[in-house]
C-alpha cells in the first residue's frame, strides 16, 4: 500500500524536486538563511568538479578560482546579510586544472510570514563568452591604439557605410566625437550630396587583394565648412564577395595644397610602406620618392637600434654620420624633445649645424608611437629651394606613415619572436619531461634553456637533498668558472640566492668592478646583464637557474624573461619529476628502516661482482664477506618493546655505512642480520673491520622511547670467496657458519672462516 503519510509525502516531493533539479542544464544550490549550502544538483558537481559532501556548507567556496575567492565570499556574505538578490561572475578552478567562467545569481526563498529561510541560485558556465569578449577586447584595444597614433586621419566602416571607428584627427577635422558618428552612414552627413555617387563609384571598384586605393572628396563639417580630403582605401571581402570593412586614410589638403606632386609623392609613399613595410630598400625608395617629386636635395632616415638611432637610408650626402648624436644639432634637438624642429641659417639657434655649407634649412621630424622616439626624418635644402612650413606639414605627415609602417614592422617581429620562442619552449617542455636521470639532469636542462633564449653564460643550483642547501650542479659558457660545481650558492648574496628567498625573477647588472660581485657570481666577465629564475614547484624552491649576456649594452627582453619564467616552472618540473624517479628507485632497492640496500639488490648485486671476478680470474682480487648478527636481538624486542628495536637497528645500520667505503656492498640481509661484501680484501681484512665496527657498538647507548637508554652487542662471521667455488651461495655459507661459531663462543665476537674467534666479551 502507498504511504501517503506526511513525511513520506514531504521525502517524495523532496526525492521528486532533486531529481527535476538534476535534469536541468545548468547548476543549481540552495543554502539556509545564513547562506550555508544544503543542495547543489548534477549540474553544479560537474561544473565545478566537487563532491556533494565537498559543496555542502561553505565547502563550495573552494571551487573558486583564488584569485576571485576573496571578493566573492565578500559579496555572497553581504547579500546574506542584506537578505537581498546577488549576481556575479566568477572562475571555478577545477581539480584537473581547468578554469571556467560562471556567472551566478542568487535569491531569498521567503517563508509566508516573509522571513528568509534560504537562498537558492544558480550557475551558467559562461568560459566561451567572456573568453569571446576577451578577444573583442584585445581587438578593440589593438585597433584604437592603431587608430590613435596615426595622426592621419582614420576611419573603419562596416560594409553599408556604417562608422566604426574615428579617430583623434577626424574629430579634430570634423568637429564631431566618436559618440556622435557611431553607426551612421558617413555618406549621409560627412558627404555633400554632389558627392556622394562619386564616392559610391570609387568604392565599388575596391576588389579584394587589391592595394590601398587613393580618391579625394570634402567633408563638411560640424559647423558646415568643407574641408578636402585625400583618401588611401582598402576594402575587405567576405567568402562570397560582399565588402565587410571599409578602412580609409586620410589627409586634410584643403590648407595650402602642396599641388599634385606633393599629393602623388605622399601617396606613393604610403603605398611603397603598405606593399614592403620599413626595409633598407623600402626606406632608400621613400627618400628616393621625396627626391624625386619634391626636389629636396639632402635627405636622411635615422631608425632606433637598441640604444643608438642608425642610419636607415640617405640621400645626397657624401658619407654622412652612421649614427645620431643626440646632444647636437637639429636631430638631436628632436631626439630630446620629441617634437618637430624647422631651422633656417639666419635664425640664432643654437641647434643649427649644417652638413653642408650651402644648406640653408632645415627640418626634422620625429617618427613616434605612443609618445616614444623611434627614429628622425630629416631634410635639409639649399636658399634656391627654401624649406617652408607646407614642407614641415609634408614630412610630418610621412613620418606618421613610416611610423606606422615602423609599428607594424616592430609588431611583426615581436610575433615571429614570440612565436619562435614559444615553440622552443615547447620542445623544451617536452624534452624536459624525458629528461629522468638526477645526474645528467642540470647540464642537460641548462642545453635546453640556451637553445630557448640564447645567452652567454649560465649556471644552476639545485636542492641538496642531504644538505637542504642550493648547490652549484652545472655550468655553461667560456667565462663561467668550472669549478663551481659543487659551491653552496645560497650562502652568499648574489642573484640565485636571492631567487631562492624571493621565488620571483630577479634580473640585475653584473659589473666589471669585483669588489661589487657577490661572491655566489662564477661568471668572469667584465660586464652584462644576468636574470635569476627560480625553479618552483608544489610551492617549494627545488633550484634556480641564471642566465648572463656580455656586455654594458647587454639584456634581456620583457617577452625573454617572460619565457625565462615559464622555463623555469618547465625546469622545476623536471628536477620534481627526475628526484622523484630517484626516491622510488631508491625505495626499490632499500630497506626503508635502515637505509642499507635490501636482500633483492644484494643477492642481484652480488651476482655481478662474482661474475666479473670469474670472468677476470687471473687477474682478480680477493672477496670477503662478514655476517653480523645483532646479539639476543629477540629478547631486546620483548624487553624494550619494538620501537627501541627500530632504534638499535637504525644505529647499527649509521654506523655501518660510516665505516664502508661507497665502493663495499652494504645490505640488511634480514630481521638483526646484516652482510657486507668487500672487493680487494680477505677474510683477515674482513675480521678486523668488523672487529672495530663490534666494539664501537659495544660502548654505544642506544636511546629507545621514553629515553631508556640500551646497550647492545654483536656477532660476526667473516669469509673469502673459494676459487673452487666461487659462487654467492657458497661464500655466504662460509660467513654464516663462522657467524654461527662466533654465536657458539659467546657471542660478541668476530670468527673468521678457520674459525678463530676474534677476542670480545658476551652481554
Amino acid at each position: 500500500m502507498l504511504d501517503t503519510s506526511e513525511p513520506h509525502a514531504a521525502a517524495l516531493a523532496a526525492y521528486d524536486r532533486n531529481v527535476i533539479l538534476d535534469a536541468v542544464p545548468a547548476g543549481i544550490f540552495e543554502t539556509d538563511a545564513d547562506g550555508q549550502g544544503r543542495f547543489v544538483n548534477r549540474w553544479f558537481l560537474e561544473y565545478t568538479g566537487l563532491s556533494a559532501d565537498e559543496a555542502a556548507g561553505s565547502g563550495w567556496v573552494e571551487a573558486i578560482h583564488p584569485a576571485d575567492r576573496e571578493r566573492v565570499v565578500a559579496e555572497w556574505i553581504a547579500a546574506v546579510a542584506a537578505k537581498r538578490e546577488i549576481a556575479i561572475e566568477f572562475r571555478f578552478l577545477r581539480p584537473d586544472g581547468t578554469t571556467l567562467w560562471a556567472a551566478g545569481h542568487a535569491g531569498p526563498v521567503r517563508a509566508a510570514d516573509g522571513q528568509v529561510t534560504g537562498y537558492i541560485g544558480t550557475v551558467t558556465d559562461v568560459t566561451a563568452v567572456v573568453e569571446e569578449r576577451r578577444e573583442q577586447a584585445d581587438e578593440r584595444r589593438f585597433t584604437d591604439a592603431v587608430l590613435e597614433i596615426a595622426g592621419a586621419l582614420f576611419c573603419v566602416f562596416d560594409g553599408e557605410g556604417r562608422i566604426l571607428r574615428f579617430n583623434q584627427a577626424c574629430e579634430l577635422v570634423t568637429g564631431y566625437s566618436m559618440d556622435e558618428v557611431r553607426g551612421r552612414p558617413f555618406y549621409e552627413f560627412l558627404v555633400p550630396e554632389a558627392e556622394i555617387p562619386m564616392v559610391r563609384e570609387d568604392l565599388a571598384r575596391l576588389r579584394p587583394g587589391q592595394l590601398p586605393e587613393q580618391n579625394e572628396n570634402h567633408w563638411i563639417t560640424k559647423d558646415g565648412r568643407l574641408r578636402l580630403i585625400a583618401w588611401s582605401d582598402v576594402c575587405f571581402f567576405d567568402d562570397e564577395g560582399r565588402a565587410t570593412h571599409l578602412i580609409s586614410t586620410g589627409i586634410d589638403i584643403t590648407d595650402e595644397r602642396r599641388g599634385d606632386e606633393a599629393m602623388r609623392g605622399i601617396e606613393a609613399v604610403g603605398t611603397l610602406l603598405a606593399k614592403a613595410g620599413l626595409t633598407a630598400e623600402s626606406m632608400a625608395a621613400v627618400l628616393g620618392t621625396l627626391s624625386e617629386r619634391m626636389g629636396y636635395p639632402y635627405l636622411s632616415l635615422f631608425i632606433q637600434r637598441g640604444p643608438r638611432f642608425e642610419l636607415g637610408a640617405e640621400i645626397g650626402y657624401d658619407g654622412h654620420q652612421e649614427a645620431l648624436d643626440p646632444t647636437i644639432g637639429i636631430n638631436g634637438s628632436v631626439l630630446r624633445t620629441a617634437r618637430s624642429a624647422f631651422s633656417q641659417r639666419d635664425d640664432a639657434d643654437t641647434d643649427w649645424q649644417a652638413s653642408n655649407p650651402d644648406v640653408a634649412s632645415q627640418i626634422a621630424v620625429p617618427l613616434s608611437v605612443d609618445g616614444e622616439t623611434l627614429g628622425v626624418l630629416s631634410i635639409e635644402s639649399t636658399p634656391e629651394m627654401p624649406l617652408t612650413t607646407a614642407d614641415l606639414r609634408l614630412i610630418e605627415t610621412v613620418a606618421e606613415r613610416l611610423s606606422v609602417a615602423l609599428v607594424l614592422e616592430r609588431e611583426q617581429v615581436a610575433l615571429k619572436e614570440r612565436a619562435r620562442l614559444f615553440a622552443a619552449l615547447n620542445g623544451f617542455a617536452q624534452a624536459a619531461g624525458a629528461m629522468v636521470d638526477e645526474d645528467l639532469l642540470a647540464a642537460a636542462l641548462l642545453d635546453g634553456i640556451a637553445g630557448v633564449v640564447p645567452h652567454d653564460a649560465s649556471w644552476l643550483t639545485l636542492l641538496d637533498r642531504d644538505t637542504s642547501r642550493h648547490v652549484i650542479r652545472a655550468v655553461r659558457g667560456d667565462d663561467v668558472d668550472p669549478l663551481a660545481i659543487g659551491r653552496d650558492a645560497q650562502s652568499y648574496d648574489g642573484p640565485a640566492a636571492r631567487a631562492i628567498r624571493r621565488e620571483v625573477l630577479i634580473a640585475e647588472r653584473h659589473v666589471a668592478d669585483s669588489s661589487k660581485r657577490a661572491k655566489s657570481i662564477p661568471w668572469k666577465a667584465k660586464s652584462g646583464s644576468m636574470v635569476a629564475v627560480p625553479l618552483i614547484h608544489d610551492h617549494v624552491v627545488l633550484g634556480t637557474f641564471v642566465v648572463g649576456r656580455v656586455g654594458p649594452d647587454a639584456g634581456f627582453t620583457e617577452l625573454e624573461r617572460e619565457v625565462l619564467t615559464l622555463l623555469g616552472a618547465q625546469a622545476a618540473l623536471a628536477a620534481a619529476n627526475a628526484r622523484l624517479l630517484a626516491e622510488v628507485h631508491a625505495l626499490a632497492i632499500r630497506d626503508p628502516l635502515s637505509g642499507l640496500f635490501n636482500r633483492r639488490h644484494f643477492d642481484a648485486t652480488v651476482e655481478h661482482i662474482l661474475a666479473r671476478w670469474r670472468r677476470d680470474r687471473g687477474d682478480a682480487k680477493p672477496i670477503a664477506a662478514i655476517m653480523f648478527d645483532l646479539d639476543h636481538f629477540g629478547l631486546l624486542n620483548n624487553t624494550y618493546g619494538h620501537q627501541a628495536g627500530d632504534a638499535v637497528l637504525r644505529e647499527f645500520s649509521g654506523i655501518l655505512l660510516t665505516r664502508f667505503r661507497s665502493a663495499d656492498l652494504v645490505a640488511r640481509y634480514g630481521g638483526e642480520e646484516f652482510v657486507v661484501i668487500l672487493e680487494g680484501s680477505t677474510a683477515a681484512d674482513a675480521a678486523r673491520v668488523a672487529e672495530e665496527i663490534r666494539a664501537d657498538l659495544e660502548t654505544r647507548l642506544v636511546h629507545g622511547p621514553d629515553d631508556q637508554e640500551v646497550r647492545v652487542t654483536v656477532s660476526a662471521g667473516c669469509a673469502q670467496i673459494d676459487p673452487s667455488n666461487p659462487t654467492r651461495e657458497a661464500l655466504i655459507e662460509k660467513a654464516d657458519n663462522a657467524l654461527f661459531a662466533a654465536k657458539r663462543a659467546g657471542r660478541n665476537r668476530v670468527v673468521g672462516e678457520t674459525w678463530a674467534p676474534v677476542a670480545g666479551r658476551t652481554i
